[in-house]
């Protein structure tokens, strides 16, 4: 064989593999096989479908496969996920991902939010330890939207004042401080009773809550009962007693905007949670993140934050 030929076969397997190992991670996602219509473990093979393995529940009759009732189901082009899962590690642009899978920019697009869709909700319960919790501000984007209901702002154009309601939206994050367990909200506005919903779920008996000299915070911290300690930064430095601080969170922040900003040119306000979702999977598997994380974590299986 020739050189140009050698290549060519080896692009065709690499190919054939990229194919094969999309359908083996949607296969062996299930700890054990449950039916997808009535989450019945009473099921028998039935055949496979475009290389997938169907299953038959016997309780209800229905047929399914591995990715039935999950927010990957009815996506066609199964044998693309591995590659999808391989722009996602790689925290591809949409037009980037576009190119190498060989779809429509749309088709990316559509593809990347359902497979974050269910990551928004692998969120902490109830962390032990010292829990850093601070927001951080984005000015509120309609990007891809045909419907605007305010004017075009030219490059970006310039936000009002901090804190204005209209125009930032607030982000409340929390991390805890010698682990990869991040939690995260968005917010329409900064207050008590929106920081108290977004931190019930997270706090515990066992968590220490650090905040800023937010009052909203301290509100929420007191109304949950728990734990906490507020750092007025402008008065007693960034560091208290030489343990409380929020420089964790607030470097989460830094990350996070800079990668959103300047990477992905800004995201639109719709999408954000799903931005955060894809940024808690790789906070959480760091330089070993891998395909196979975002086609599990496609299909609601929780890989984070247990």
């Amino acid at each position: 064989m020739t050189e140009g030929q050698l290549d060519e076969l080896v692009l065709a397997v690499e190919k054939r593999r990229s194919k094969t190992k999309a359908l083996r991670v949607l296969e062996t996602a299930w700890d054990v096989p449950k039916c997808g219509h009535c989450a019945s473990l009473q099921v028998v093979k039935n055949g496979h479908s475009r290389g997938l393995q169907r299953y038959c529940c016997r309780a209800c009759g229905k047929t399914f496969s591995a990715n039935t009732g999950t927010p990957l189901a009815k996506l066609h082009s199964k044998e693309r996920f591995f590659e999808q899962g391989e722009c996602l590690a790689k925290g591809m642009t949409v037009r980037a991902a576009a190119a190498t899978l060989g779809v429509s920019v749309s088709t990316a697009f559509r593809l990347r939010h359902r497979f974050l869709q269910a990551v928004q909700a692998h969120q902490p319960q109830h962390v032990s330890g010292l829990l850093e919790a601070d927001e951080t501000y984005f000015r509120q984007s309609q990007k891809g939207s045909r419907k605007m209901t305010r004017a075009s702002r030219a490059r970006g154009g310039k936000a009002t004042p901090k804190g204005s309601a209209r125009d930032l939206v607030p982000v409340l994050i929390g991390r805890v401080r010698g682990t990869h367990q991040v939690s995260d909200s968005v917010l329409t506005a900064m207050t008590a009773g929106q920081a108290e919903d977004a931190l019930r779920p997270v706090v515990g008996p066992d968590t220490l809550l650090c905040t800023d000299g937010s009052g909203a915070l301290r509100t929420a911290a007191a109304r949950l009962g728990v734990t906490s300690k507020a750092i007025a930064v402008g008065y007693d430095g960034r560091v208290s007693e030489g343990v409380y601080h929020v420089q964790t969170v607030n470097n989460h922040h830094e990350r996070f905007k800079t990668w959103v900003n300047r990477q992905l040119r800004g995201v639109s306000t719709k999408h954000l949670p799903n931005h955060l979702a894809w940024m808690r999977l790789w906070e959480w598997f760091k330089e070993g993140i891998k395909p196979e994380h975002f086609v599990v974590s496609g299909l609601g299986k929780q890989l984070i934050n247990r």
